[in-house]
C-alpha cells in the first residue's frame, strides 16, 4: 500500500470519501469563495526537485524533494495505474513564482505541476460545497514501485533506490502477470473441457437393431 495522508485538516477533511482526490473539480458557481487573508496564508510549493546519488554497483539513491513554504493542511499520494504516474496532491495550497523544471530521469519519463479546485463535500448529499486549491503534481512512470515520505518543515520529501536489476524485477514481474491472465483462462477452459467430458457428457445411444423394429429375431442369432 503507497504511502498516505501525513497531516490532517479537522474541518472536514476526514469526511473525504476514498476516492476523492482522484476527483478533477468542477467549477460551482455558489461554492464559497476564500478572502484574501484566507488566500494569503496558503501553502506554496516553491519547487520540485530530483537528487540523485550513485551509491556504487549500479545502485543509485534518488529522491523528489517538494520545497514549500509550510506544511500543507493536508497531502495524499498514490500510484495512478491510468495516468501510469506517482501523485503527490497538496490540500490548500498554490503554486509559487518560480518555474518548475519537469524531471525525467529514470523512473520517471516526465513531471507536471498544476493547480485545480476540489469540493471536500462533493461525494457528501446535503453539505454546503467546500472548494479547496490543490496543487498536483504528477511523476510519470511505469513503475509502481516502492518508496519513503518523509516531512520536515517546509520539506517534503520521497525517497527510494534505483538500479537497472530493480528496473528488471519490476518488468519480469509485469510480464508475468500479462501472462498468468491468459494462462489462467487457458487452464480454467481446460478444466471446464475435462469436467464436462467426465462428468456431463452422455455416452452415445447404441445403433437399434432394424430386426428388433419390425420384430423378426435377431440377426445376429442367424
Amino acid at each position: 500500500m503507497n504511502h498516505i495522508v501525513k497531516s490532517l485538516l479537522a474541518c472536514g477533511i476526514f469526511a473525504i470519501p476514498a476516492l476523492a482526490q482522484y476527483e478533477d473539480l468542477v467549477d460551482l458557481a455558489d461554492a464559497p469563495t476564500r478572502s484574501e487573508e484566507e488566500t494569503s496564508v496558503l501553502c506554496t510549493v516553491e519547487g520540485v526537485q530530483f537528487n540523485k546519488k550513485d551509491m556504487g554497483k549500479g545502485v543509485s539513491s534518488m529522491s523528489v524533494v517538494y520545497l514549500l513554504t509550510e506544511s500543507p493542511s493536508a497531502y495524499f499520494n498514490y500510484y495512478d495505474a491510468e495516468k501510469k504516474a506517482v501523485v503527490f496532491d497538496f490540500y490548500d495550497t498554490r503554486i509559487g513564482d518560480s518555474p518548475i523544471e519537469p524531471i525525467r530521469e529514470s523512473p520517471f519519463t516526465n513531471s507536471s505541476v498544476e493547480l485545480f479546485k476540489l469540493d471536500l463535500n462533493k461525494d457528501v448529499e446535503g453539505l454546503k460545497p467546500d472548494i479547496r486549491d490543490v496543487v498536483r503534481v504528477t511523476l510519470f512512470s511505469l513503475y509502481d514501485f516502492e518508496y519513503d515520505v518523509q516531512e520536515d518543515v517546509g520539506v517534503i520529501t520521497m525517497s527510494f533506490k534505483w538500479s537497472k536489476k530493480h528496473q528488471a524485477r519490476l518488468d519480469r514481474s509485469k510480464k508475468a502477470f500479462y501472462w498468468q491472465f491468459p494462462l489462467a483462462l487457458a487452464l480454467a477452459g481446460g478444466a471446464g473441457y475435462v469436467a464436462y467430458d467426465k462428468f456431463l457428457k452422455k455416452d452415445p445411444a447404441p445403433n437399434p437393431d432394424p430386426w428388433d423394429a419390425i420384430g423378426y429375431p435377431s440377426h445376429s442369432g442367424l
